[in-house]
């Protein structure tokens, strides 16, 4: 093996480990922000959960405020 062969190989192996290391580095950002991706999904998941709850409840106390000024209105006509 001649010198200039032994420094190409050198240069081959010393390229294919950096770019090891930056695929392993890659993968583990794109592990990172998959994560907090999935964690602000979940919160906004969970905040949409508590308006729809709200929403239900607001039917709900329209309609018993309906009721009441209903049950209000034959009073007064009553009298």
């Amino acid at each position: 093996m001649t010198g200039l062969e032994t420094t190409f190989y050198i240069m081959a192996i010393v390229f294919m480990s950096l770019s090891f290391l930056m695929l392993i580095g890659l993968l583990a950002t794109v592990i990172v922000i998959r994560q907090k991706i999935n964690t602000i999904h979940d919160a906004i998941e969970r905040k949409l959960d508590i308006f729809s709850i709200i929403a239900e409840k607001g039917g709900a106390l329209t309609a018993m405020a309906g009721t009441g000024a209903l049950r209000k209105a034959k009073r007064a006509f009553k009298k």
